[in-house]
Formats: C-alpha cells, sequence, structure tokens
C-alpha cells in the first residue's frame, strides 16, 4: 500500500477533513490531496509530524509492504517492549533532567508536583466518596450491602489513583521534561553563543508550557489510560441501562397523558414534560452508546437536541403547576357504604383498624358492655372483613378490607371522575371504622391497647379520636426456641437455654433474647 492510500485511511480512521489535516500540520489542502494522490511526497519533518499525530511508526508510514492499516494497529498493541521502552525513556530522562537542574531548581520541581498531587487527591478523596455514596444506595436493599460497598469504593479508588497517577506524570512531562528537550536542543546550536548562556538554564523556567499538537503522552500511559477508559465505559454502559428503564417509563406516561389530555391543561404540561424527558433521555442515550463503542459524533444535533428537551421539560412542569390552581384538594376518602358488627366486651380485648389506622371512639351509655363496630368503606374497591389475632396476650379484633377482582380499574374510575371534577385526593384509606359503647367500656378497651401500642388521644364532642397508632413491643429472638411475653401482665416466658433482657425506654418496650 503506497504513503498516499494510508494516509487516507489514517486520516478518515480518525475524522479528520483534508482541511482538518493541513490546518494541524501547517500545510495548505492542496498539498495534502497532492499527498492522498501520490502525485507529491511530503518533506521528512512533516512526515514526522504526521507519525506523531497518528501515532504510527516512519517505517509503518513509508514501508510499501505494509498494505493494511490493522497491521500497524497489530503491531503497536503486541509490541509490549514499546510501552517498556517509553516507561524506561521516561525515567532515563527524569534522572538526567535533575541532575542538571540546580538543588533549588530540583526541589521547587518536587514540591511543585506533591502539591499537585495532593490537590489530585483530596479531589479524589471527594469524588470517589460522593460516588461510591450514590452507586451503592442502589443496592441499599440487597444482603450484603457492606461488602458491595467496599468493593465499589475501591474499584473507584485504584481508578482515581491510575487518573491521578496520569495527570501527575502528563503535567511533569509539558512543565519540565518538554522544556528540558527544548533546552538541550537550545544549548546545542547556541553553545558557541555568549548571548544565549542563560536563556538555556532551566532554573530560569517561570511560566507554564502550554501543550501544543506535538507533545504526546508517553507510550506507557496509553496502557493506563485504557484501564481508566474500560472502567468509565464500563459505568456508562450501567448509566445506559438506567436511561433505557427511564426511557420506557417516560414513554408510558406520554401514552397516558396524551389519552387524558381532554381532562385539562394538567395533562397538557404532563405530556410535554414527559415528551421532552422521552427526547432529552434518547439524546443522552444515543451520545453514551456513540462513546461506549468509539463512534464518532460529527454533529452537535444530539447535545442541542437534548437541551431543547430540558428547556421544554422546564415549560412542561410551569404548566403543570400552573393547572394545580384550578383543583381542590381534599383530606377525605370516597366511602359510599356502611356496615355493622356486634361484638361483647371480654377481658384483654382490642380493636384495631388494618394497617394501624386512625380510630373514633363515641360514647353511648345504653351500651354497657355492648360493642357496635361502625364501619364505613367503598363497595366499588373493597368489601369490609373481620379476623381475631393473638399479640403478646391480647385478643385483637381487627376491621379490614378486602379488595375485589375490578379494584385497579374502579380506582382509575374514582381518579378520573375527581379529576374531571376539578378534585385530587391525596388521602385515601379503605375504611373509617367507628367504635360505639359506654365511656367505662371504651376506657377499658384503650387501657388494653396502651399494653401493647402507642397513640395519641384526643377528645371529641362525645368521645375519642385517635391518631398515630403505632406497635410499642418489639421482640428480637435469636434463640432456637419459642420465646412468649405477655403484655397484660409484663411476664416474659423462655425456655432455661434462654436469656432475655427487657428494656423500656420513651415508652417503648424491647426485648433480645440470645
Amino acid at each position: 500500500m503506497k504513503f498516499g492510500d494510508k494516509l487516507v485511511g489514517l486520516r478518515k480512521k480518525n475524522g479528520l477533513s483534508q482541511e482538518e489535516l493541513a490546518e494541524k500540520l501547517g500545510v495548505s489542502r492542496q498539498s495534502v490531496s497532492k499527498w492522498e494522490s501520490n502525485n507529491a511526497y511530503p518533506e521528512t519533518d512533516k512526515i514526522v509530524q504526521i507519525c506523531n499525530l497518528f501515532d504510527c511508526s516512519m517505517d509503518d508510514l513509508i514501508n510499501d509492504q505494509i498494505t493494511d492499516l490493522k497491521q500497524i494497529e497489530r503491531k503497536e498493541k503486541n509490541n509490549i517492549t514499546t510501552y517498556i521502552d517509553s516507561f524506561l525513556e521516561f525515567i532515563t530522562k527524569t534522572i538526567n533532567m535533575f541532575g542538571d537542574m540546580k538543588f533549588s531548581s530540583g526541589l521547587k520541581c518536587v514540591i511543585e508536583m506533591v502539591i499537585v498531587g495532593l490537590l489530585l487527591a483530596l479531589l479524589g478523596h471527594i469524588l470517589v466518596g460522593i460516588s461510591s455514596s450514590v452507586i451503592s444506595n442502589l443496592f441499599s436493599m440487597i444482603k450484603g450491602y457492606t461488602v458491595i460497598h467496599t468493593v465499589i469504593h475501591s474499584i473507584l479508588s485504584v481508578v482515581w489513583f491510575i487518573i491521578e497517577f496520569i495527570i501527575l506524570v502528563h503535567v511533569f512531562k509539558i512543565r519540565y521534561l518538554n522544556y528540558y528537550d527544548k533546552a538541550k536542543e537550545e544549548k546545542k546550536n547556541t553553545d558557541n553563543s555568549d548571548e544565549s548562556k542563560d536563556k538555556i538554564k532551566l532554573e530560569k523556567k517561570e511560566n507554564v508550557v502550554i501543550r501544543d499538537g506535538k507533545d504526546r503522552p508517553f507510550a506507557f500511559l496509553s496502557v493506563l489510560s485504557k484501564i481508566v477508559m474500560f472502567f468509565i465505559k464500563l459505568f456508562l454502559a450501567w448509566i445506559a441501562l438506567i436511561l433505557m428503564f427511564t426511557l420506557a417509563g417516560l414513554s408510558t406516561g406520554f401514552a397516558l397523558s396524551v389519552i387524558h389530555i381532554g381532562l385539562g391543561s394538567l395533562f397538557v404540561g404532563i405530556s410535554i414534560t414527559t415528551l421532552s424527558g422521552v427526547i432529552g433521555t434518547l439524546s443522552l442515550l444515543i451520545i453514551i452508546i456513540k462513546f461506549i463503542f468509539n463512534k464518532k459524533n460529527k454533529s452537535n444535533k444530539l447535545l442541542v437536541l437534548f437541551l431543547l428537551s430540558i428547556v421544554f421539560f422546564g415549560v412542561g412542569i410551569g404548566i403543570s403547576i400552573i393547572s394545580f390552581k384550578n383543583y381542590k384538594f381534599e383530606e377525605k376518602s370516597t366511602f359510599n357504604a356502611e356496615t355493622t358488627q356486634s361484638l361483647k366486651y371480654e377481658d384483654n380485648l382490642v380493636i384495631q383498624s388494618e394497617y394501624l389506622n386512625d380510630l373514633t371512639y363515641e360514647f353511648d351509655e345504653t351500651k354497657g358492655d355492648d360493642i357496635e363496630l361502625q364501619i364505613k368503606y367503598n363497595d366499588k374497591l373493597v368489601t369490609a372483613a373481620y379476623y381475631v389475632e393473638d399479640y403478646y396476650g391480647l385478643k385483637v379484633y381487627v376491621a379490614s378490607a378486602d379488595y375485589i377482582n375490578n379494584n385497579f380499574y374502579n380506582t382509575y374510575k374514582i381518579i378520573i371522575d375527581d379529576l374531571k371534577n376539578n378534585k385530587i385526593r391525596y388521602y385515601n384509606q379503605n375504611l373509617e371504622v367507628k367504635v360505639v359503647s359506654s365511656k367505662a367500656t371504651i376506657d377499658k378497651l384503650l387501657e388494653n391497647e396502651s399494653k401493647a401500642y402507642n397513640y395519641k388521644k384526643d377528645n371529641t364532642k362525645n368521645g375519642y379520636s385517635l391518631t398515630g397508632i403505632s406497635h410499642r413491643i418489639s421482640m428480637y429472638n435469636n434463640c432456637y426456641d419459642d420465646v412468649n411475653y405477655n403484655a397484660t401482665t409484663g411476664e416474659l416466658i423462655k425456655p432455661n437455654s434462654c436469656t432475655c433482657e427487657k428494656v423500656e425506654k420513651d415508652n417503648q418496650i424491647v426485648i433480645n433474647c440470645y
């Protein structure tokens, strides 16, 4: 393969036009065109620049026996000695440079690199800490979370250490080694000139040398860079997977909001918000996938589209928020049915609603020891049910609800009807339970309840209202045998092989058995 054909292949592989290549080499586009058509041959210094630019050897470029660009790539990949020689070259240059420097200049170099290293280490500590915490929190529900957090933190620490090493070496290279090479070259050319002696003293350099196109990192750094890039792409692949699920959710939300757009401007805002979310997520996903698979993104359209999606996302949110002013918020459930249940008071009886919902007690002195449970519910969603359970020696009568088969559809209809009437319900329990009995009986019920439950009691016009109901007893049984606790007597029944500790604090009872 001729030189011109290789130049065309290398240029296209690196995504450069003839104009861009000409600009980097400091020649005209016509010169590049002549080289690629094999009508002219570049000068030696330009060949060296081309080799530096495309990371290949001069022999690879001008040897016509090499007929495939992939041979150059394989040669670079398989030539491990290149990386070793590069590392040894770096060590040699560093030793020679410090040997030629004055002690004060060498000390200044070391202090400067230590400061840069410490700043990078501090930045890494912050970034690794934040990143590992964010990623680990996604696995917080998995057993062995601590091990996962440690592994993720260790991987991120190693990756940042490699990044820090690459940055530190490259800063050292462009700030000192490159200047050292330049100074040595100037010394050779001006060895006989008295005027130039002061110019080549390394200790006189004060300003940072800006890296130009000719500065290439040492070959051994490319290995570390590939390791870092692998972990970066792995992390981005994980982000892409999350974006795919997000895209599916946003697409579903957009479809549902469009279907209900006739219900008002609220759904117009939601439609705009979800559509912009779909476009933005899709744009970001394409950008990440192209980066992972090393695809050149020559257009800025995706980035512009992503930025526009953010703008319209904000517009949709704004429309949705403004639309809320047309809705009336109700803290009230939709109950359309009622049932009653008669009970007789007995020792250690407690009455509860499912999920420890609020309870209302109403006095009726004609009841005596009789108890009437009045339960309101929505018969389109649930049917009223009852069950009795033993809870630490208490007989707990629980009013509960059984969902009917088309519960989801009926719930959907209730929500839609509310929206049509400009109403939004933000509290919708399935049952409303009222206990009706004499004051003496109700007081005994509450006394029983206080043995195993905490609650807040408020006086009403003709009774009590209980809110904030929660369990008072917590038992952690690490014994092989059962341990029983009776809340009515405070007695702990345990086998002889088991040791138990009962602690009462802040109106809570904690029992540890081992």
